[in-house]
């Protein structure tokens, strides 16, 4: 089954069903452009991620900035520079008969359809207990966050527990992700480096292997 004939297939929003014909014009919106979306990913993405040359020597001296997040009880990090925005928690559009576990849906992010990812399921990451998950798919937290991720032409959406903000990290306060972690994607080369923050442990995200991943998840 194609991405277009899947999108197509999905059910309009809870109380769309009995409403006129003329209502549910939105709807029929919603999945065209859905269908126009999916059938466009995914596409070799360009190399979003300038943090990853050697730096000069300000750069070096300055360090390098990244956004601090909690997914379940994993403290983890992406270079600001590949994050576009850090949005309040919304409710997604399911795409049923989709066979990736990772997509949850389509979410309108500033008035385009943006696919809503769950890294979580990527990187094997359980979400903590205090955060359920909605009928409408929402996840019900008042530090919940969605956060919006560029790679290459692509923009990708995924929920987290909580944002910290951005920190800067000294290069030299960054070390190698040990041979023996787990968790947090270290495994599957998602972590790429990691550094101590307060009593936590960071892993480092490379935006590059997210982003393919995210684009995995979509075809």
């Amino acid at each position: 089954m194609t991405n277009r004939e899947i999108a197509r297939e999905a059910v309009p929003v809870s109380g769309e069903c009995n409403a006129a014909s003329g209502a549910n014009a939105p709807a029929r919106t919603l999945r065209r452009q859905a269908a126009e979306l999916l059938d466009r990913l995914p596409v070799v993405p360009l190399d979003p991620t300038p943090w990853r040359a050697v730096p000069g020597a300000e750069e070096s001296a300055r360090g390098t900035s990244l956004l601090l997040f909690r997914l379940g009880d994993e403290w983890l990090a992406l270079p600001a520079s590949t994050i576009e925005e850090v949005a309040p928690m919304r409710g997604w559009h399911s795409v049923p008969g989709h066979r990736q576990r990772a997509l949850l849906g389509l979410i309108n992010l500033r008035g385009a359809l943006v696919p809503c990812l769950s890294l979580g399921e990527l990187l094997g990451v359980q979400a903590a207990s205090p955060v359920q998950t909605a009928p409408q798919g929402t996840l019900r937290s008042s530090t919940s966050r969605l956060v919006a991720l560029r790679h290459g032409h692509h923009l990708s959406a995924f929920p987290v527990t909580e944002v910290h903000g951005t920190v800067t990290a000294a290069r030299h306060a960054l070390g190698s992700v040990p041979a023996t972690a787990t968790g947090a994607g270290a495994a599957d080369g998602f972590a790429v480096a990691v550094f101590h923050w307060r009593e936590h442990v960071v892993g480092v995200l490379d935006p590059l292997r997210v982003g393919a991943a995210f684009d995995r998840s979509l075809a």
